[in-house]
């Protein structure tokens, strides 16, 4: 049971507790002004102790905002942004001597790993210490570690660092075994689209994209740790060589780790910080996000409306994830993944921010590898109608490929982590031939076509060399008008949009260099830049994250509705497999791979998608 199903397991038997009697919240809520009178004129003043953070990463990291009205922050799971904000504080306030990040096999992304540790470098520049501890180190919790002043490993603990490594899987000859055909078009020479389903190996181009990309990702990798640790890049891959056979004293001697401790880590604290500290995991956490325990107030929570009216100049941060499609965002409603971006609710949003007074810049935080072409212009229309009147910044997660770069076009800058993926111009369409398979398993079927292209998509046989044509004229449209559109948001930013078009693939630092993105940061840069672009100083505005939370009842009705799948629906045998591939490849490879699954699903509706085809995972 995930976190937000025990909050929601939680909450419901909460309201049960609604007709007890009122007294007790009549009594919690009485804070009267004879109250607010009765305190004292001068506040003396506050001394602190001596105070060490304490932050422990041990699952997967949202990267946006509670989904339900009714879900604390607790519940719903630690998020990127509470982690960069607990940094933050221990940059900023004076009784901090520095933080302890104990990592405990955390699910990272890579660009979550670079946006902390450069928080981390930041705690150092404010003059405080960083310790990173863990029983044992991979290479993405080892490049999060290298960003502190000691890398101190548990006794007897491990350390085993590898390079980057992919598979590609070509099916052709699986398809040609059930009698199946893929009859796909691609549009862009390295897009790659058609050719793990009609190829047994890879086409040169797709090989140079591939190898360009894993090139700069590698080099980003290795160069940051080796940096670092004030080592070579060769003195580094040797250490990575050796680090699989080295006990702790090895590694020690390697110059990988700094330090080698009991869990209590007192021989190490005690050295940094003396012994006269407090610990504080809270790091100045809201006490907004603590549980409610009075029941009326628990009932209140879950069918309140989310007021989003703002009473001071905000930044509003608007959540775009997973593939693109027409109609309302989900967050559990793909075939595979927990999230998508549709059209109709950011449009929404996005006119929200567009009329609401108060919201002076937005910044769009996006990850995803495409989608819906169409849902892609209705999206990047709508940015630009915003940009008309307020700043719209985009800033990129993970990734924000064929669709999603598409959209990341619209906006005034675009800001980037050195690891994003983005690119991937080109469009992709076709569909799988069943004809043989049905013969195979003993299927006959008779088709009956009315009317002009009626038979276009049919599922016995492959493209006409008419329809193929028809196809690709069709195709062309659609990838002229992505051109334009990249043309037009970019304008002379991007010098030479021949050079980064047909289906390439670069990694943030390189779009930087090429035009496609203006500048390497993540959220909170973006948001800083946005506020200085819409003349606010700083502390002068709030941040508002959308969309807003859903409260119970409207659950309960996209839940009914369709919208929103419920817990447990679906096919026992679906879930089954899905829940397996996702225990199998880890939740960030999984979250990954879904958001590309979803999108190939789109063909069941769209002849033509904006789509990046493959999924690239960096463990």
């Amino acid at each position: 049971m995930t976190r937000i199903d025990r909050a929601f397991t939680g909450w419901f038997l909460a309201i049960a507790l609604a007709i007890a009697p009122a007294t007790a919240w009549a009594q919690a809520a009485a804070t009267t002004d004879a109250d607010a009178a009765a305190a004292p004129a001068e506040v003396e003043e506050v001394t602190w102790d001596p105070t060490v953070g304490w932050l422990r990463l041990d699952d997967a990291l949202r990267d946006g905002p509670v989904p339900f009205g009714w879900v604390t922050e607790e519940d719903a799971g630690p998020s990127l942004r509470g982690v960069l904000s607990k940094l933050d504080v221990v940059a900023e306030q004076d009784q901090y001597l520095g933080v302890v990040i104990a990592l405990d096999q955390p699910a990272l992304s890579l660009t979550q790993v670079t946006a902390i540790g450069e928080r981390m470098l930041a705690v150092r520049e404010a003059g405080k210490t960083v310790i990173c501890f863990a029983e044992a180190y991979d290479t993405l919790t080892y490049l999060l570690a290298s960003h502190a002043d000691l890398v101190v490993l548990q006794r007897k603990g491990s350390i085993g660092l590898q390079g980057l490594s992919t598979e590609e899987m070509y099916l052709v000859g699986l398809l040609e075994k059930v009698g199946a055909e893929a009859d796909l078009l691609q549009m862009g020479r390295f897009k790659g689209a058609d050719e793990s389903l009609t190829r047994s190996e890879p086409s040169e181009a797709w090989s140079e994209n591939i190898d360009g990309l894993l090139d700069d990702l590698y080099g980003s990798i290795v160069g940051t740790i080796a940096e670092n640790r004030a080592m070579t890049v060769q003195e580094l891959e040797a250490a990575m060589a050796a680090s699989w056979t080295l006990d702790d004293a090895g590694l020690l001697r390697a110059g990988l780790i700094d330090r080698v401790s009991g869990r209590d880590l007192i021989e190490v604290t005690e050295v940094q910080f003396g012994d006269g500290f407090v610990w504080d995991d809270a790091m100045g956490e809201s006490m907004a996000s603590a549980r409610v325990t009075n029941p009326m107030a628990l009932f209140g929570m879950l069918f309140r409306e989310e007021d989003p009216s703002l009473t001071r100049p905000t930044i509003a941060v608007i959540h775009a994830t997973g593939a693109i499609h027409s109609g309302e965002s989900t967050i559990d409603g793909g075939a595979f993944s927990d999230a998508s971006i549709g059209s109709k609710t950011m449009l929404d949003v996005l006119g929200y921010a567009r009329d609401e007074d108060e919201v002076k810049a937005a910044v769009i935080r996006l990850d995803s590898p495409g989608g819906s072409a169409l849902a892609s212009e209705v999206i990047w229309q709508a940015v630009r109608e915003l940009s008309e009147s307020k700043p719209v910044f985009i800033s990129i997660g993970g990734m924000a490929a064929s669709g999603g770069y598409y959209i990341a076009s619209a906006g005034d800058e675009v800001y980037i982590e050195p690891q994003s993926i983005v690119g991937s111009i080109g469009v992709v369409s076709g569909k799988i031939v069943l004809g043989g398979t049905y013969e195979k398993l003993g299927i006959g079927v008779t088709r009956r076509d009315r009317g002009p292209r009626a038979g276009m998509f049919n599922s016995v046989e492959a493209f006409t060399p008419e329809q193929r044509e028809v196809m690709r004229d069709s195709m062309r449209l659609i990838y002229e008008q992505f051109l334009d559109r990249v043309a037009i948001g970019r304008g002379n930013r991007l010098a030479d949009l021949e050079a980064v078009d047909e289906g390439m693939l670069f990694t943030g630092r390189q779009a930087v260099e090429n035009g496609m993105a203006d500048a390497l940061g993540g959220s909170s840069a973006a948001i800083v830049a946005a506020a200085e672009r819409a003349g606010l100083d700083e502390g002068a505005y709030g941040v508002i994250d959308l969309p807003r939370p859903m409260n119970f009842q409207e659950y309960l009705s996209e839940m009914f509705g369709g919208s929103v799948r419920a817990p447990g629906s679906g096919s026992v045998e679906a879930l089954t497999a899905v829940r397996l591939a996702r225990e199998l490849m880890g939740e960030p490879a999984w979250q990954r791979a879904a958001q590309t699954l979803d999108g190939l699903m789109l063909l069941r509706d769209e002849s033509v998608l904006t789509l990046m085809p493959t999924t690239l995972i960096v463990r």
